[in-house]
């Protein structure tokens, strides 16, 4: 390095340089340049770009509601889409490709990237063409969307029901579809007023339609017993229910020829509901399973009334034969007839019986969670054991029985069928019950079922499955099964800790002969300049078997910091500056500050190729080579192939190979990406920016440095060599060196990093940069 001139003559020679390395360079044919991705790092000589016209205009469209099908592409011209009922409009959020393009949807113009005003749904297909220009060239596609009709309503309920005179017994429920009334003589007529709980229903009163609401024309009445129904009729044009209102108007006089009422009425078993009243037609009661027959006695208020009770002559005031009754419901019917022969009132009593009480108190199955029944169940059997390991601390229990019995599992209540609560096992024997009581309250069974817990077995596992280091990177990533490791760190760094996780808990660990806990991190240990070796011994829980990992760091010498040289950001740095004719900046989108570079924003897709992590210090001159903390550095670089993203795609939507991260307390920024390319022209290399804080690095208009890092040419061949996907890279490599490098010709020791690792694990990157501020 001593012919060569210093950084301040290279600066001012650098015009020159340029010009004769643009001239140099001219000889090179346009296809040569393509088929090296464009060259990201080179002075001037990749600053002139061929434009072409293209004519994927729109980039990107979604929608505020559904899904396009298929998903977005440009190339597809024909989309649909499904939105509910309830969705009366929708907007769409195009992104041109072009940015000279105007974009329109159904000829309303549309900003690229914001979202539209809404358009208007009708139910059923919406058609819109979104058309996107420029220069007299259009593109267009296509986007069905498909309104869902109103879902039809299947309630065919009432919400209230009122009649214009008397009142309804019981009281109106929508449940309830029987009802009575009782009216003067006086009252020829009544209207009855519905109103429908569901929307769209319509309603029938005895067959005339009647608007939910309103009143039902006049509706005659005889003397005696009148049957109105109601018909409610659902949305759907399925459902239905129908509500009765008995209608009992009283004879013309009180005449004991006319008069076909009842005084009294009295059941053997069970009570009337609701408690008798001569106006009051419609009755209920229950009785229990044993009663298998009721009598009814009947007083008529007139004594020359006759009456029947299911057809058959009763006195009045006499009982009637037994009634038989099934189990459920069993209608009982008297009918009184006044002695004019005319009038007539049938009473009717509904009268439930309970089914028979089940004194079944047995289980029809039993499961456990954990360990097996022994012997296997059945339903006679009372008596199991299980086994279990000593890691199980608990265990469910899954009891099922008859549907009217109810269970207990060690006293609390459990649902047949369903998982009881988790019970506690100690070491040794457990006696877990169950419990079922007949639904007759009184015949119980007991299920016992003895779980015998195994005792705890002393590990034997020595192994560690976490191991972390302050500072620094392990090399290799660490596996359980690997015992050594070797790690690098600056200068500056005088101790580390280590935070050392056991495979088992019951495992004890030291560091360095100092006990510390699992998961728990190390005293700081002191570093020396140059190698360190630090020693994790695990011991398992059995206290025989042990196995001791190390970890090697090399701490590096101190020196001298000096600033690092400005270099060009290249014509394809994407940070809002004018390069390539283009002014595409990465910097302004969201999620640009990331440490996992090799993707693209919101995509799971990486690009391919060796993996590498790099470590970036930075550190101030100025104040005796501190570290700077909370800066922020942007990195990019090529990919394997040697295209840079942005330009190769002509958008910022492909934006891999770029992010943002900041300086941590020890000035140090990680990113994770691969190792770079080779491409005609140019040694391997990455290309960073310093900005004086994350909120800072928006534009290149506040960077406060620009440089290039440069790779060991041992550690180039070998990934070149090993590695998948860098052919173009060998031959472009075994053109180039420092030497002829327009850009590292001139010195490149403040920007060499520093690599360990290998091509099947990856590599992992140091560098020290320096800057005046």
């Amino acid at each position: 390095m001593s012919n060569t001139p210093s950084k301040a003559a290279a600066a001012v020679a650098t015009p020159l340089r340029r010009r004769a390395a643009l001239g140099a360079l001219g000889s090179i044919s346009a296809l040569s340049l393509l088929a090296c991705g464009g060259g990201g790092g080179g002075g001037g000589t990749a600053a002139t770009s061929t434009s072409t016209t293209s004519t994927t205009l729109l980039g990107g469209l979604s929608l505020s509601e559904g899904a396009l099908s298929p998903e977005f592409t440009p190339a597809t011209t024909s989309y649909t889409a499904s939105v509910a009922n309830a969705t009366g409009a929708i907007a769409f959020s195009p992104t041109l490709a072009d940015s000279g393009a105007t974009v329109a949807i159904n000829g309303t113009a549309v900003a690229s990237g914001v979202s539209s005003g809404g358009f208007a749904l009708n139910v059923g297909d919406n058609s819109f063409n979104i058309v996107a220009s420029k220069g007299g060239v259009s593109t267009s596609h296509t986007v069905i969307v498909k309104r869902a009709p109103p879902t039809l309503s299947a309630d065919a309920s009432l919400k209230a029901l009122s009649i214009s005179t008397g009142s309804l017994s019981p009281a109106f429920a929508a449940a309830t579809t029987s009802y009575a009334v009782t009216v003067a003589n006086s009252v020829t007529s009544v209207t009855l007023a519905p109103t429908a709980n569901g929307s769209g229903a319509s309603i029938k009163v005895n067959d005339a339609t009647v608007a939910s609401g309103g009143a039902s024309g006049a509706l005659a009445l005889n003397v005696g017993n009148n049957t109105l129904t109601v018909t409610v009729l659902a949305q759907d044009g399925v459902t239905s229910r129908v509500y009765t209102v008995t209608v009992v108007r009283a004879v013309a006089t009180a005449t004991a020829s006319g008069d076909a009422t009842l005084s009294a009425l009295a059941l053997s078993s069970g009570t009337l509901s609701p408690a008798f009243a001569s106006g009051t037609v419609a009755y209920t009661a229950s009785v229990a399973n044993s009663v298998a027959s009721v009598t009814l006695t009947p007083t008529a208020t007139s004594a020359d009334a006759t009456i029947t009770v299911n057809g058959s002559a009763v006195k009045s005031g006499g009982g009637s034969a037994g009634l038989a009754l099934s189990v459920g419901s069993n209608v009982l019917s008297v009918v009184v007839s006044a002695q004019d022969g005319t009038h007539i009132i049938t009473y009717t009593v509904a009268v439930t019986r309970a089914a028979a009480v089940s004194t079944d108190a047995s289980l029809s199955a039993l499961a456990i969670s954990s360990g097996t029944l022994a012997p296997t169940f059945a339903t006679a059997t009372l008596g199991y054991t299980a086994s279990v390991a000593n890691s199980v601390s608990s265990v469910t229990l899954k009891p099922t029985s008859s549907a009217s019995a109810t269970i207990k599992v060690n006293g609390v209540a459990t649902a047949s069928g369903a998982t009881s609560a988790a019970l506690a096992l100690s070491v040794g024997s457990n006696t877990l019950s169950v419990v079922v009581t007949a639904q007759d309250g009184s015949t119980t069974r007991t299920y016992t079922v003895i779980v015998t817990r195994a005792a705890a077995t002393l590990s034997s596992d020595a192994a560690l499955s976490g191991l972390t280091l302050s500072s620094g990177t392990l090399s290799p990533v660490f596996s359980a099964s690997t015992t050594s490791y070797t790690a690098s760190v600056i200068n500056s760094v005088a101790t580390v800790t280590l935070s050392p996780v056991a495979g088992n808990s019951g495992a004890t660990i030291k560091v360095n002969s100092a006990t510390v806990a699992s998961g728990a991190t190390s005293a700081s240990l002191a570093l020396n300049v140059g190698s360190n070796t630090l020693t994790v011994a695990v011991t398992a829980q059995d206290g025989a078997t042990s196995k001791t990992y190390t970890v090697v760091v090399t701490r590096a010498a101190a020196v001298a910091c000096s600033v690092i040289p400005e270099e060009t950001a290249g014509p394809y740095p994407a940070d809002g500056s004018n390069a390539s004719s283009q002014t595409y900046n990465v910097l302004a989108l969201s999620g640009i500050v990331r440490s996992d570079i090799r993707g693209t924003l919101g995509s799971s897709t990486q690009v391919g190729g060796v993996p590498l992590t790099i470590n970036i210090t930075l550190q101030n001159v100025n104040n005796n080579c501190a570290p700077l903390a909370g800066y922020a550095i942007y990195l990019w670089h090529c990919t394997r192939e040697g295209a840079y993203s942005v330009y190769t795609e002509s958008s910022v939507n492909a934006n891999y190979l770029r992010g943002v991260q900041p300086t941590d307390a020890n000035g140090v920024a990680t990113f994770t990406t691969i190792f770079p390319g080779c491409y005609a022209g140019r040694m391997p290399h990455m290309h960073f920016e310093v900005y004086p804080s994350v909120a800072k690095a928006t534009t290149a208009s506040n960077k406060i440095k620009t440089s290039q890092l440069a790779f060991p040419t041992d550690i180039c061949t070998a990934v070149y060599a090993a590695a998948s996907g860098y052919t173009a890279s060998v031959r472009n490599f075994s053109s180039i060196s420092f030497a002829t490098d327009n850009v590292f010709s001139d010195g490149y020791s403040l920007e060499m990093t520093s690599l360990s690792g290998s091509v099947a694990t990856g590599y992992v990157a140091n560098v020290t940069v320096s800057i005046a501020v």
